[in-house]
């Protein structure tokens, strides 16, 4: 797994909260490249095509992170995604 390499590599201990924690580091990471993505933050010499891809892989992480906190905690995503989000498509 990326995260599992990324963590020996980088000497991280990932307990518990290093999970939620790197989700909020995450999130800031999305908002930042949001605000670039709508003009309300700075491009750094970026064209409007890096910028949106910057947004699409802060994206990525966040679901990523999303996953690892779900694996972590031994909890099964699609079934919570099911009982969440899905059980509207059958009304």
């Amino acid at each position: 797994m990326v995260s599992n390499r990324y963590a020996l590599s980088q000497d991280i201990n990932r307990d518990d909260d290093w999970y939620v924690l790197k989700l909020q580091e995450e999130v800031g990471e999305l908002i930042q490249s949001y605000l670039s993505f709508t003009n309300r933050g700075r491009k750094r010499d970026k064209s409007d095509a890096e910028i949106k891809g910057n947004f699409a892989d802060e994206l990525a992480d966040i679901i990523g992170q999303t996953l690892l906190i779900a694996d972590h905690h031994n909890i099964d995503i699609e079934d919570a995604l099911e009982n969440k989000w899905f059980k509207y498509l059958d009304k």
